[in-house]
Parts: structure tokens; C-alpha cells; sequence
């Protein structure tokens, strides 16, 4: 009888860990059921935001294209338009926010290629305005164009734009720096030029003088408004005074100018 007892007690043990074990294989089985479900809508989800998006919410190129936009903006903001050679834009060298002027003049040479200004033209004298403002509004920039005083070229032939001394100097277009040039001012000052051929445009070169601590050398690719080739220099007598009737300041500025190419590329 006990052994009889023992046996069917075995018996029961055995059918006990068969339970026990189809319910953990049964509950494993819905448990993964529950996470292919899970992981099927998420797929779902994130395909239907390619779809509407090109990409999910958050994804690097999402970053990566805010950034750009933004970085637009402040160059826009920043070093905006102010004037147009051929069917080009140049934009302010100087920061919106530091320049003091934007003048035109002219300039007796015969390779000289006129400058279209962009803004509204003004006669106020800037120094009753404030110093560094040069935008009349989010859109327009206040220019002004000086006497020729005899001159016969164009009146928009070459432009100063005034600034604090070591204002930093904004490439005004895209393009090779095909120059980099240290010379003496009036045979005493000691200056540098620094020539740009624009993207697209090889038949004119892009000039500014009036620079100081150069930053670039010749064959470097510029990006306009971003890369920097200098800063403004200390401020010449001869060519401040006619500036400074008008800022109020000691007359610092960057000149520049755009002339035919000696040898364009073909």
C-alpha cells in the first residue's frame, strides 16, 4: 500500500510540473505576442513620418537643417544685401550692427565697374542718428554717394563702409582669393588689398583695401558673409575726413571695389 501511495504520488507530481510548465511556455508566448504588436505600430508610426516628414521627428537631418536655417538667418540679418555688380549680390562686409556708412563714390579708372546700390538713398548726417546704424528698416539700408569732386567715372564706381577699428571684415561674396596684396598707402601707409574672383564670375574681380591683420591667402575658397579676411584698420587722415563730417567718428572704414578682370577665364 505504500509503495501503491508513493507511485501515485509521483504520478500527481509529474502532472503538477506539466501544468506548470505549458502555463510559463503559454504566458512567454503572449508576452511576445504583446511586444510584436508593440514593435510592429512603432514601425508603422515611424514610416508614416518619413512619409509626411522625410524624416522622424528629431532626427539628425531635422538638427541639421534648423541649423542651416538659422545660420541663414543671421548672415541675412547680419550681412545683408547692399549692392549688386552684374547680376550679383555683394553683401555688407561689415556687420549691420557696426557699420557706421555706407557711402559711394567715384573713382578716375578706366576698369572700374559701377556698383548698383541697394537701399534707399539718404543726405541725414549719421551721427544725429546714432552710431552703427546703418538699416533703416529690417529691410533697407541707408546709403549715401559723395560728391565726385571732379571726377568724370562713374558716381557708384568704389564704396567705404565705416566701422570701429578691428571690426571684423566679412567676404562680400563667394568665390577664390585670386590676391593678396601689402602696398604702401599714399607711399607711407602700410596696407593690404585683398582681390576675390566671384563663383560664376570670372571675368570681374571683387577688391577691398583698408585692411589690417589679413586672414587669408591666395587660392582659399570664401563663402559670402561667412568667411572672415581681416579686420578694418586704424583710420587714414587723408581718406577719413571725408567720412567723418558725417559719422561724428574718426572715420574708419573698409573701401571697396570691383574691376574688370586683367585675365578672365574662358
Amino acid at each position: 500500500m505504500s509503495a501503491q501511495l508513493t507511485d501515485s504520488q509521483a504520478l500527481r507530481r509529474k502532472r503538477r510540473r506539466a501544468v506548470i510548465v505549458r502555463r510559463r511556455r503559454l504566458g512567454a508566448a503572449g508576452l511576445l505576442f504583446v511586444v510584436l504588436i508593440i514593435a510592429g505600430a512603432w514601425v508603422a508610426a515611424a514610416r508614416a513620418g518619413d512619409t509626411t516628414n522625410g524624416s522622424p521627428a528629431g532626427s539628425p537631418r531635422d538638427r541639421v537643417s534648423a541649423t542651416d536655417g538659422a545660420l541663414a538667418a543671421t548672415i541675412a540679418d547680419e550681412h545683408p544685401p547692399f549692392a549688386r555688380v552684374q547680376d550679383k549680390n555683394l553683401l555688407l562686409p561689415i556687420s549691420a550692427g557696426l557699420a557706421t556708412i555706407v557711402a559711394y563714390h567715384s573713382l578716375d579708372d578706366e576698369m572700374i565697374v559701377a556698383l548698383t546700390p541697394v537701399g534707399k538713398r539718404t543726405h541725414v548726417t549719421l551721427s544725429a542718428r546714432g552710431d552703427g546704424r546703418v538699416m533703416i528698416d529690417d529691410q533697407n539700408i541707408a546709403y549715401q554717394i559723395l560728391e565726385s569732386s571732379g571726377r568724370s567715372t562713374a558716381q557708384t564706381g568704389a564704396v567705404d563702409i565705416g566701422a570701429p577699428v578691428g571690426a571684423p571684415i566679412a567676404s562680400p561674396v563667394s568665390g577664390e582669393i585670386t590676391g593678396v596684396k601689402q602696398y604702401k598707402l599714399y607711399g607711407k601707409y602700410d596696407d593690404y588689398q585683398i582681390d576675390i574672383r566671384p563663383k560664376g564670375a570670372s571675368d570681374i574681380i571683387v577688391s577691398l583695401l583698408l585692411v589690417a591683420d589679413p586672414r587669408v591667402q591666395i587660392g582659399k575658397s570664401v563663402e559670402a558673409g561667412k568667411t572672415i579676411l581681416g579686420t578694418v584698420r586704424a583710420p587714414v587722415e587723408e581718406l577719413a575726413k571725408r567720412l567723418t563730417p558725417i559719422t561724428g567718428d574718426e572715420g574708419a572704414h573698409v573701401h571697396l571695389q570691383v574691376t574688370k578682370s586683367p585675365s578672365p577665364i574662358e
